[in-house]
């Protein structure tokens, strides 16, 4: 995969060198930013290692926008490819940070339960050692007697520390089936299905205008009801996915279908949400969920669908 990257990349390259001597198009600020994310993400050999489909995928995005802008293809259409590139070129270097800091808590986890066996292994040399004293002056019964009295507190700490922990493994049980409940209410609430890649609330093409991307009052009240969720759960995250119907152009329904996701982006970042929270992606008439063929069909593909992540901030892929 690597390696057909690069000559992709070369390709793309020496295409450019070629067009060096022709006229120029403008300068693009959109195209900027996602050029200096996406050398920023090039740069950081981690990034290509640790999250290779990510990269790969912001690799093909600012190709794409590169050459539409030596194309002089639209200013739109170039603005729309760079904040792809930009984005996607985000994700991948955040991808590789993520997995960074997983690998750095899993070596703190590792050297945490080391210690723990060396204080265990130490408390038992310990108690072992008392016990061969405690025999040594067993001749005594001043010595039994303390060595009794000894044992008898270590029992009751002991039994403190077993009830203790008794009682805080209580305590968790008791959060966790609360927290559990109230997932459960939210997910009623939402009516979000459970999938492989996390919850699924899907808005319906009937909470927008015909053919346009602004929210009605009973798509507001949904994502209310999503932010609220997101207020509950700090830690999860939400993929906001359009998709439209097979009527229209390709051009068009792409755009419809990520114009209406970003309107979904907006509503929840209005209503408090993080914007690094919620990631948007436009699918236009890829991945129906019913035929095409009549209006009932085509109804239910016009929708956008929200993924809500599980409890580490991970939403998988789609599949293709």
């Amino acid at each position: 995969m690597n390696h057909t990257l690069g000559i992709r990349s070369a390709v793309v390259l020496s295409a450019l060198l070629a067009a060096a001597c022709t006229t120029l198009p403008a300068r693009n600020s959109a195209l900027e930013d996602a050029r200096a994310a996406y050398y920023a993400a090039r740069s950081d050999p981690r990034v290509e290692q640790l999250a290779p489909i990510e990269y790969m995928r912001a690799t093909r995005a600012f190709d794409n926008a590169e050459l539409a802008w030596r194309n002089d293809e639209r200013p739109s259409r170039v603005d729309h490819l760079a904040y792809l590139a930009k984005q996607q070129s985000l994700i991948a270097m955040e991808a590789a940070r993520a997995k960074m800091n997983q690998a750095a808590i899993d070596s703190a986890t590792a050297e945490r339960d080391r210690v723990r066996l060396e204080a265990r292994t130490r408390e038992a040399e310990r108690r072992a050692e008392e016990a061969r004293a405690a025999q040594s002056q067993a001749e005594t019964a001043r010595l039994q007697a303390f060595a009794a009295q000894e044992q008898a507190q270590v029992a009751q700490q002991q039994a403190e520390a077993q009830r203790q922990q008794a009682e805080a493994a209580r305590q968790q049980a008791a959060a966790e089936a609360e927290r559990s409940r109230n997932l459960q209410v939210y997910i009623q609430e939402l009516q979000a299905k459970p999938t492989d890649r996390g919850l699924v609330v899907t808005i319906s093409d009937v909470l927008f205008d015909t053919g346009r991307a602004e929210l009605k009052p009973g798509g507001v009240r949904m994502l209310q009801k999503v932010a609220d969720f997101l207020r509950q759960y700090p830690q999860r995250t939400i993929m906001v996915e359009g998709f439209t119907d097979s009527i229209g152009g390709e051009t068009y329904n792409l755009s419809l279908s990520e114009r209406r996701a970003n309107a979904v982006r907006a509503t929840l970042v209005g209503m408090g949400v993080s914007p690094d929270r919620v990631h948007t992606q436009g699918f236009g008439k890829a991945f129906p969920i019913a035929s095409n063929g009549n209006p009932a069909g085509r109804q239910l593909n016009r929708r956008v669908e929200v993924v809500i992540s599980d409890d580490s901030g991970r939403i998988p892929p789609r599949a293709g």
